[in-house]
């Protein structure tokens, strides 16, 4: 299982093998073994574990920093992808929006700048066409740019970080990826969104042969986000989408696309939903 929870005391080898140039600190490990136990119980514990273990990721080599980050997901998932309204939430973007007379789904999500899907997510039993004034939802608030993705092309992971008000930035999601094979590899660079689609085409790239959205050799699995391709030196038809294209232990976490990122569908959803267009994406 890729996201798995790690014990304390696997917490504690993780956090030992902080890069040479930053020994961890005994006070430290203590502590975050302390986080760590607190928030498998208690859901006070969650949102400090996940601000604490964003905050020394920051620190670390590449391969503590993917074990860091598949330990945290699953809070993070808890955080920023269910409905438990958790202590603390609001230092890191979550609130309540009490919706108004007119407002929809869209209408809400656009406020925060986040896809309206976001919103099943984040609320039980959530029913679009059943909204209703004085309801009162669970919310993400990005609507200053505060969402960043990166991924990280040694480790196959993509990462989502929002910046906090308080300085820093907390994990989001941690997901597995594909990448480009070596005769076309993922590009690198600073760039951003600039299409979603949901159900979109697919074009062969070996083939040009096009294939409907409803298509069984369609591999997008429903989902494309394009990337600029003026930033990434000029290279075009490369963005973010799931895959449907062969078994997930063919190509996850492994090289094998003409340079998009791939995803397993129900991540790829989360991301879909998270960032819109405009959204910075750091190929590294």
């Amino acid at each position: 299982m890729l996201h798995r929870t790690i014990s304390a005391l696997g917490a504690l080898a993780l956090l030992a093998s902080v890069a040479p140039a930053r020994p961890a600190d005994p006070v430290q490990l203590q502590s975050f073994e302390a986080l760590f136990a607190r928030a498998r119980t208690d859901a006070a514990g969650v949102v400090p574990l996940l601000v604490e273990g964003s905050r020394m990721m920051q620190d670390m080599e590449p391969e503590p920093r993917r074990r860091m980050g598949d330990t945290l997901e699953p809070f993070a998932r808890r955080v920023f992808f269910g409905p438990d309204v958790l202590p603390g939430m609001e230092q890191v973007g979550l609130g309540q929006h009490v919706v108004a007379k007119g407002e929809t789904p869209t209408s809400i999500a656009a406020r925060y700048d986040v896809g309206a899907g976001l919103l099943s997510y984040l609320n039980a039993g959530f029913e679009p066409k059943r909204l209703r004034v004085g309801q009162k939802l669970k919310v993400l608030d990005v609507s200053h740019g505060e969402i960043e993705i990166e991924v990280e092309r040694t480790s196959f992971r993509l990462a989502a970080w929002r910046q906090l008000a308080s300085g820093g930035r907390v994990l989001v999601l941690f997901m597995p990826v594909g990448l480009g094979m070596a005769d076309s590899p993922t590009p690198t660079g600073r760039t951003f969104i600039t299409k979603r689609v949901r159900d979109p085409e697919w074009t062969d790239p070996d083939t040009r042969k096009v294939f409907g959205p409803r298509d069984p050799r369609n591999v997008l699995g429903g989902y494309w986000m394009a990337l600029d391709a003026e930033s990434l030196g000029g290279r075009k038809g490369i963005g973010l989408h799931g895959y449907t294209g062969a078994p997930s232990d063919d190509w996850l976490q492994k090289p094998g696309s003409h340079g998009c990122v791939r995803m397993l569908q129900g991540d790829m959803d989360r991301v879909f939903h998270l960032a819109t267009e405009g959204t910075v994406v750091e190929l590294r």
